[in-house]
């Protein structure tokens, strides 16, 4: 999902965010009980408004296309500079179309976008019109391990490398009200649920995948790893004695691995620490994760 499996340098971040999409009026699914078909242009506009009030801009009209595969399967379509494939929905009749710089897969319930923004990255997002609809949700390549961490974010691996992180969501409805929203994961499927007491549809979810580089790793072994669970202090200590300087700079992270809990660790897993430099200020980020040791 997340980075060109050829190359150890490149990182994936995942930053996710959720908005309603009602910057226009619609009326074709004004009525949430019994909502009409929206055509293809206009879900187009409801994501590029999205992504404005999300991000500050919506995919460039000029951008490049992605390609979604729908033959008599389920929706799936590749990563921006990466070969790792996602599958849109659950629906094995996903009808697949194009609509200016974005291309769609609807559902049974959800239209699923999937546009690349910028140079190695990938927009994916989840239209629904009524309450009633399914949970958009993405599912990840067989092999790819999701960590749903303690702020909400999730980190992404293959249990040997780090593939990326996803950012915790927000959601706001189209008078602007923001709503509750988290993820959930189920081995490599990541659902978005939205409480949408009250809101207005329709509702637009889209995480983003990015590249970036260069990263430092920080690997702990089995023990290591059953005691930096064990308390923030516990995992300080350990990290102040790695030989690796950043290392200690990554006693941050030992918040977010202490919520990881025991129960991640069975059957031989180890916790590990992706810092990606020069991504979020000059502290950068950091995403802990899980890989088989």
């Amino acid at each position: 999902m997340l980075r060109q499996r050829s190359s150890k340098v490149a990182a994936a971040i995942l930053a996710s965010s959720v908005v309603i999409a009602g910057l226009m009026p619609v009326a074709a699914v004004a009525d949430s009980g019994n909502p009409e078909p929206v055509d293809d242009a206009v879900i187009a506009d409801l994501v590029a408004s999205a992504e404005s009030v999300a991000v500050g801009a919506s995919t460039p009209i000029d951008a490049a296309r992605p390609a979604i595969q729908s033959d008599g399967d389920a929706a799936t379509v590749s990563l921006q500079s990466s070969d790792l494939q996602v599958k849109l929905g659950s629906s094995s009749e996903a009808v697949v179309s194009e609509a200016g710089q974005y291309a769609l897969a609807e559902d049974s319930s959800v239209t699923y976008a999937v546009s690349y923004p910028a140079e190695g990255s990938t927009r994916f997002t989840a239209v629904f019109e009524s309450p009633t609809a399914e949970a958009p949700h993405w599912t990840f390549e067989e092999g790819t391990q999701l960590l749903l961490l303690d702020d909400g974010s999730v980190s992404v691996s293959d249990g040997e490398e780090f593939l990326g992180g996803i950012d915790a969501p927000w959601a706001v409805d189209a008078d602007g009200r923001s709503l509750p929203t988290h993820y959930e994961v189920s081995g490599s499927t990541l659902t978005q649920i939205v409480d949408t007491s009250g809101a207005t549809f329709p509702v637009v979810a889209d995480p983003t995948v990015n590249f970036y580089g260069p990263y430092i790793q920080v690997h702990l072994n089995r023990h290591e790893s059953i005691t930096a669970v064990s308390g923030y202090a516990a995992c300080a200590a350990i990290l102040s004695k790695s030989p690796v300087p950043f290392a200690k700079a990554l006693q941050i992270a030992c918040g977010a691995v202490t919520a990881i809990g025991s129960a991640q660790l069975v059957a031989g897993k180890c916790i590990s620490i992706h810092y990606v430099v020069g991504v979020g200020g000059p502290a950068g980020v950091w995403w802990p994760w899980i890989r088989n040791c």
